[in-house]
C-alpha cells in the first residue's frame, strides 16, 4: 500500500518539529581568544523593572545611558559579547538605539521577553540561539583542563539548569532570567560553578569571561554523568 498525501504531510510535520528540537542548543562554539563578555535582562524601556530590581536609576532613559557607558568601557570593538535574553520591553526604537551605540561582537540567547521576530529584525547580533549554547573559551592557566585540550566549556542560557553538560568536568554555567531571586531562595544551588549574570547583580556592566573564571574556579564540580 501507498501512503497517502496526508501521511506524508504528518510525517513531515513530525520532522519539522524534531529539527527546531535539535536546534534550541546550537553547535560548540570555540573561542581562543579571552576577551569574552556575559550579560543579560537589560530590559530595556521597562520602567517598572526600576522598582522590581531596586535599580539605582530616576529613570529608564538614565538607565539606557548607564548601560551604554559602562558597556563600552570594558567592550572593544572586537570583542565578543554574549547577551542571555531580555533585551527590551518597549519599542524596537529603544533596542535599535542601544544597539548601535555598543560595541563588540554580539550574540543572543533568546529569553522570554524576547521574540525571536523582532530580534532578527534588528540585524545586530552575529548569532541568535533559542534557547542556548555550549561554548569553549582557550584556557591554558588552568591544570584541570589539560584533558580538554585546554578548553574551559561554558554553558549559556536564559534559564538555570539544575545539572548541565560537563558539570563534572568542571565547565561553567551562565544563565539570566532570576534577576538574582533564586540567589536569595536557593543559595546551594551556586555553591557550583553557576553564575546569574543578569545585569543587576554585576553592576549593569558585562563581565568578562576572566571575572568568572575567578569567581568560579574555586566552586565544587558536579558530579553527575
Amino acid at each position: 500500500m501507498i501512503p497517502n498525501q496526508e501521511y506524508y504531510s504528518q510525517n513531515y510535520i513530525l520532522f519539522l518539529k524534531l529539527c527546531n528540537f535539535l536546534r534550541i542548543f546550537a553547535k560548540d562554539m570555540r573561542h581562543e581568544s579571552q576577551n569574552i563578555f556575559f550579560i543579560s535582562d537589560l530590559h530595556l524601556g521597562h520602567a517598572n523593572v526600576l522598582r522590581y530590581d531596586n535599580r539605582p536609576f530616576a529613570s529608564v532613559d538614565e538607565m539606557h545611558n548607564t548601560l551604554v557607558e559602562r558597556w563600552n568601557s570594558v567592550v572593544g570593538d572586537d570583542d565578543v559579547v554574549y547577551f542571555l535574553g531580555d533585551l527590551f520591553f518597549s519599542r524596537i526604537d529603544t533596542a535599535v538605539w542601544f544597539l548601535n551605540n555598543v560595541r563588540g561582537r554580539i550574540s543572543c540567547v533568546l529569553g522570554n521577553h524576547d521574540r525571536e521576530d523582532q530580534i532578527r529584525r534588528l540585524r545586530r547580533f552575529e548569532n541568535i540561539y533559542p534557547y542556548g549554547v555550549g561554548i569553549d573559551i582557550r584556557d591554558d592557566n588552568s591544570p584541570e583542563l589539560k584533558r580538554n585540550q585546554g578548553y574551559r566549556h561554558v554553558v549559556l542560557s536564559h534559564y538555570p539548569i539544575l545539572s548541565w553538560n560537563r558539570a563534572h568536568h568542571g565547565s561553567f554555567h551562565l544563565h539570566g532570567h532570576c534577576h538574582g531571586n533564586l540567589l536569595r531562595t536557593n543559595p546551594d544551588y551556586y555553591r557550583g560553578r553557576v553564575m546569574d549574570v543578569s545585569c543587576n547583580l554585576i553592576d549593569y556592566t558585562p563581565i568578562s569571561f576572566l571575572e568568572v573564571s575567578e569567581l568560579l574556579k574555586d566552586r565544587s564540580t558536579s558530579f553527575d554523568h
